[in-house]
């Protein structure tokens, strides 16, 4: 399937900024075995920047994997918080499904009725994309944080 020239800009603005890293890379900045974050990949949660010709990630992976092993050490049992993340992502994937619907009926196809030209409305999109992206996700964790305390004051009063 051929794309517009918008959506072409929009994948192209998806695209990792930094130079990727391989496996060995990437367990060299987190300090885990390789065969560690193969796991995370076959189960779905560490998610490759590329396919081909070899498996390549974003460094950006980097934070989040190092987050997880903080929960880890910290006492969480491995097998936990890979059950956690399933939980989380079956949750998550269908209202991040129904967020790109969201952005493609009312900003993609109004960005594209109302630009003069292809580059306009391809120039228009990716900054709308750039500015909604971290919006969601800042939106996300500021909830999911939320709900975290709301949580353990609850258990906390229930203790006592």
């Amino acid at each position: 399937m051929a794309l517009d020239p918008w959506d072409l800009a929009l994948r192209d603005a998806l695209l990792p900024t930094s130079e990727l890293l391989t496996l060995d890379e990437l367990a060299a900045r987190t300090e885990l075995p390789p065969t560690l974050l193969e796991v995370v990949v076959r189960e779905g949660f560490l998610k490759p920047a590329r396919h081909e010709p070899e498996i390549l990630f974003d460094p950006a992976d980097v934070e989040p994997i190092r987050s997880g092993m903080e929960l880890v050490e910290s006492g969480l049992p491995l097998g936990e918080l890979l059950d956690l993340a399933r939980q989380m992502d079956a949750a998550m994937r269908p209202i991040a499904e129904q967020s790109i619907e969201i952005f493609s009926r009312f900003v993609r196809d109004s960005v594209e009725v109302t630009s003069e030209s292809d580059a306009e409305a391809a120039e228009r999109l990716v900054r709308a994309f750039s500015t909604m992206l971290p919006a969601a996700g800042t939106m996300v964790e500021h909830h999911f944080r939320a709900l975290l305390l709301e949580g353990a004051k609850r258990r906390l009063q229930v203790d006592r």
